[in-house]
């Protein structure tokens, strides 16, 4: 098939996924102008994106009052009064969340074996109780995994591999509505007897009209739907943002609040004591992270980030590497540095074997554990890959593509990610390499993290100390950046997670705008990885462009189909079919 032919079976035959008319996929107002105000003052393009963010704390109220919220919070109550599974599910980045959800839950049920010994296998079996999963498996959670996100069979056949039963709890957090693995798996999930929690991003009446499966899903009438619609995202379409935001402070405080009642149902005011932090009232987890946004807002965290983000800009402008270093979020972390990748057009994660691929421009690495250890403190459960066949693609309607070459996304790939604390010459092999910590509430000089970087960081051509959150007055390092945040301390840390989330979700996106990698709030850099991405990237074209749809949709391909193999990431499709349109990008950033 030629480009021309693509482009109009694209326009004729997956009109599902030609997504304009949906709010999280167009521009923000808030944002309009964005590339252009960062440029010129780094401070004003960081509120600039921040902004976007202040529309989360008062959607997240209004769900904390629903009767849809109180039978969550009910659910993951008898979820562990049962025994019974609580299982998270999505796709991108909020199946990176999921993930993340699922590991604190293990985290925190394991430290009370720590602290009341004498009920350690109470413990143990409940921090089994949830149980976690993305969009092509483990593998994804480092690395995109295309076009799985366009099937809803693929979805619902991971929810039949989990093996859940009746009266189990399934968590869809399903962004915004929109793809269809996520529909698949809340259907499917419902078929097989679960309770099924919907968590989505853009208004119910719209996803119905344009998409036929968003109706489907939206007919389950056992489904409990969880609208959380906070608006456009700060980037046109860059859901890793607003909607994961919102996502991760209602599902992590049901789950929170869930635990909480059952502890204080079945532990003595001693063993509560021992237990420490609890919980807040529902309401107050949307007014401290507006408390958490406004003080991200002072002068002296815009500026500390505004230097975090120069310092990145320059290393990356002068093709150099960044690798983080941290061990208690590295979770975190690394789901932000992965997610840069199909954002942004940039290199993914490379494995040990990779040697000729190129390299990621940041990474993440946990100081503590080696690689095989170190998984094991991300996922805290067996890594879980996908061992479909070809003639399992083939009975779920795959394209031929996917049938005739499988892609590779067994639980062995994970392992063949190298982020723990072997000495790794690929992260300053070329310069400037630079090294740096991320500290959040002084964990990294009580763990050994910071150790580990100053014996380290003589590798690299330089170091950087990043400090989050409660920090202590002791200086780690002279020059450090100090972004101090005073947050309530909750029983699996929800808020600092939130607080990391948003930093670091402002780093990365604040430093690719500084360096053009954003047009005024438009993701030109988008890498179409599926179906709703080569969407984004033909609007993108034609709004820029102010030709049809139609046209863009055939200049696009043009780009996409004739490229030569292994030059995905020498720049976006979108970027590149502008300039063969003769689009000054440079002007219209001014």
């Amino acid at each position: 098939m030629d480009s021309f032919e693509a482009a109009w079976d694209f326009i004729k035959n997956e009109k599902q996924f030609q997504l304009g008319d949906i709010p999280t996929e167009q521009p923000n107002p808030l944002t309009r102008g964005l590339s252009a105000r960062i440029a010129r003052d780094t401070c004003d393009g960081i509120a600039c994106i921040l902004s976007a963010d202040e529309s989360i704390a008062p959607i997240a109220e209004q769900c904390f009052q629903t009767d849809a919220f109180a039978a969550f919070v009910t659910d993951v109550k008898r979820a562990i009064m049962q025994r019974r599974r609580v299982l998270l599910t999505s796709v991108g980045a909020s199946g990176r969340m999921a993930l993340q959800l699922d590991s604190t839950w293990k985290q925190f049920w394991m430290s009370l074996i720590e602290k009341i010994p004498l009920r350690a296998q109470e413990w143990l079996d409940i921090s089994h109780c949830t149980d976690s999963q993305m969009t092509g498996g483990d593998r994804a959670c480092v690395r995109s995994v295309e076009n799985f996100e366009d099937y809803m069979t693929f979805g619902a056949q991971q929810i039949i591999d989990a093996g859940v039963k009746p009266g189990d709890v399934v968590i869809t957090l399903a962004e915004c509505g929109l793809s269809s693995s996520t529909i698949g798996a809340a259907m499917e999930a419902q078929r097989q007897g679960c309770k099924v929690y919907y968590l989505y991003c853009n208004p119910k009446e719209i996803l119905c009209e344009k998409l036929e499966r968003a109706a489907k899903v939206f007919a389950c009438e056992e489904i409990v739907f969880m609208p959380l619609f906070v608006g456009n995202m700060a980037v046109s379409g860059s859901t890793r943002m607003q909607v994961t935001t919102i996502e991760l402070l209602v599902a992590g405080a049901a789950l929170e609040l869930g635990s909480d009642a059952y502890l204080k149902e079945h532990c003595t005011e001693e063993e509560l004591q021992a237990i420490g932090a609890g919980t807040l009232e529902p309401l107050q987890y949307a007014r401290q992270f507006a408390a958490l946004v406004e003080q991200l807002m002072g002068d002296n965290a815009l500026c500390a980030m505004a230097k975090a983000v120069e310092y990145e800009t320059d290393t990356y402008s002068r093709g150099g590497l960044i690798t983080y270093t941290t061990h208690a979020y590295l979770q975190d972390i690394l789901t932000d540095t992965t997610e840069r990748q199909p954002t942004f057009t940039l290199p993914p994660f490379r494995k040990r074997d990779e040697t000729d691929a190129p390299l990621s421009w940041a990474y993440a690495k946990d100081p503590l554990y080696p690689s095989n250890i170190a998984w094991q403190h991300i996922l805290r459960r067996p890594i879980q890959g996908l061992a479909w066949t070809p003639e399992d693609y083939r009975r779920m309607g795959a394209a031929q593509t996917i049938v005739d070459n499988p892609p590779q996304v067994g639980s062995d790939e994970l392992l063949a990610y190298a982020i723990g604390n072997e000495r790794d010459q690929t992260r300053f092999s070329k310069k400037p390499a630079h090294l740096m910590c991320v500290d959040v509430d002084g964990a990294s000089a009580r763990d050994g993290s910071y150790e580990w970087y100053q014996e380290n960081v003589k590798d690299f051509d330089g170091g950087l100390v990043l400090r989050l959150g409660d920090i202590p007055k002791a200086v780690l390092e002279e020059g450090e950046l100090r972004i101090s945040v005073a947050l309530p301390r909750t029983i699996m840390s929800l808020l600092p997670h939130l607080m990391v989330k948003l930093v670091f979700n402002l780093l990365s996106t604040a430093t690719m705008a500084k360096m053009g990698r954003v047009l005024s709030n438009w993701m030109i850099q988008v890498l179409p990885t599926n179906k709703k991405l080569i969407d984004r990237s033909v609007r993108i074209i034609a709004e820029l462009a102010q030709i049809p749809y139609e046209r863009a949709c055939e200049e696009f391909f043009k780009s996409y189909i004739l490229r030569p193999k292994g030059e995905e990431y020498r720049e976006s499709y979108v970027v590149e079919t502008l300039k063969r349109l003769g689009i000054d990008l440079e002007q219209l950033t001014r």
